[in-house]
């Protein structure tokens, strides 16, 4: 029986040109969000199984996967083409780890998002990644249905913005692009609706019909989407689309904060740490701020560390305005802080920071 063919896909669309640099070139849609509408090339490309690109003869033009451990276009081989006189290439001229690519032209719908401190859009953190895609899925399906076309019609796709507040974590830019060569107006179309897709979007995001905790078939996941399904939280892009659009401070689930301060309080007392004690819920006076409660209160040889959780994308600020409190004005109890997002993708990393910070 034949292996099975080394299979590769190529990416999204990669939007490389920037957006106007002139403010009057863009069209205010809330005071967080500003669209720009323009026709661009984009550029799709193709790193090859395990990514690790492809080898290429450069005599015959024969190429295949660099990952096949098998590979014959580094050798003789035969051509890829019919060729009576001489089928056989002699090889020795091949190139390997090529990325293919191509560019195309389309309508592209460029959407700037700004956010102040405490929250913070900085690139390479997974929370930015998951707030992000989330949107660009959840705009582009609400957009689909707007306009009534089929979801295919319509991709987004996520980028820092190429501004110094991108460099800041502060500003970030989503495009939607028709995915017709060409275009076929979707995205302009989008651009004149203005508002009423976001709103469309917040409602998407947070009305699901199976009431799923994160994303589900019923409400973001697709086949198209299925690389990116771990990166699909409708409750954090709902928070971050009401404070975008409606100005609603950026607040986490109770139910989500308090879940996870139980998997990590459960986590760490696993660990059986000794001269650690811990507790759930406990109540602490904090010199200058009075008696609060701290969601996990771990008392370490002579120490208090009161921990507790901040939401994805307000690190360092605690969800809690007992524990912002506590964390800035108190000196003697130190506050420690956990992402709530850590503690759902990664527990155990969650834990040993905690750990080596009161141990």
């Amino acid at each position: 029986m034949d292996d099975q063919p080394a299979r590769s896909y190529a990416t999204r669309a990669k939007l490389v040109a920037s957006g106007p640099a002139d403010a009057t070139g863009w069209k205010p849609v809330t005071d967080r969000i500003r669209q720009h509408y323009d026709r661009k090339h984009l550029l799709v490309t193709n790193t090859g199984p395990r990514r690790e690109g492809y080898t290429y003869c450069t005599r015959c033009g024969l190429i295949e996967p660099t990952a096949i451990p098998s590979g014959t276009v580094s050798g003789g081989h035969l051509k890829p083409f019919p060729d009576d006189r001489e089928p056989t290439c002699q090889g020795s001229a091949a190139t390997r780890g090529l990325v293919l690519g191509t560019d195309f032209i389309s309508d592209v719908l460029l959407v700037s998002v700004r956010v102040e401190d405490p929250l913070t859009l900085q690139p390479g953190f997974l929370a930015t990644e998951v707030a992000l895609r989330t949107l660009s899925e959840a705009i582009t399906l609400a957009a689909t249905k707007r306009l009534e076309i089929e979801a295919g019609e319509l991709q987004a796709e996520y980028r820092p913005a190429l501004t110094p507040g991108g460099h800041q974590g502060l500003e970030a830019e989503i495009y939607i692009y028709d995915t017709l060569a060409g275009g076929a107006g979707f995205a302009r179309r989008i651009g004149e609706l203005g508002k009423v897709v976001f709103e469309d979007t917040i409602r998407l995001l947070e009305e699901c019909p199976a009431g799923c905790d994160q994303s589900c078939y019923r409400c973001l996941r697709s086949f198209k989407n299925r690389f990116e399904h771990g990166l699909l939280d409708r409750h954090l892009g709902a928070s971050l689309l009401r404070y975008l659009v409606l100005g609603e401070e950026l607040v986490l689930d109770k139910t989500r904060v308090e879940l996870a301060a139980d998997r990590l309080y459960e986590d760490l007392s696993r660990h059986g740490l000794s001269d650690v004690h811990l507790r759930r819920n406990a109540r602490i006076d904090v010199v200058g701020i009075g008696s609060i409660e701290a969601p996990i209160l771990a008392h370490s040889g002579e120490r208090d560390f009161i921990i507790g959780i901040h939401g994805p994308l307000t690190p360092d600020h605690a969800t809690d305005e007992s524990l912002r409190d506590a964390k800035e004005y108190g000196s003697v109890v130190p506050v420690l802080l956990v992402d709530e997002l850590a503690i759902s993708r990664n527990l155990p990393r969650a834990s040993r920071q905690v750990i080596e910070a009161i141990t």
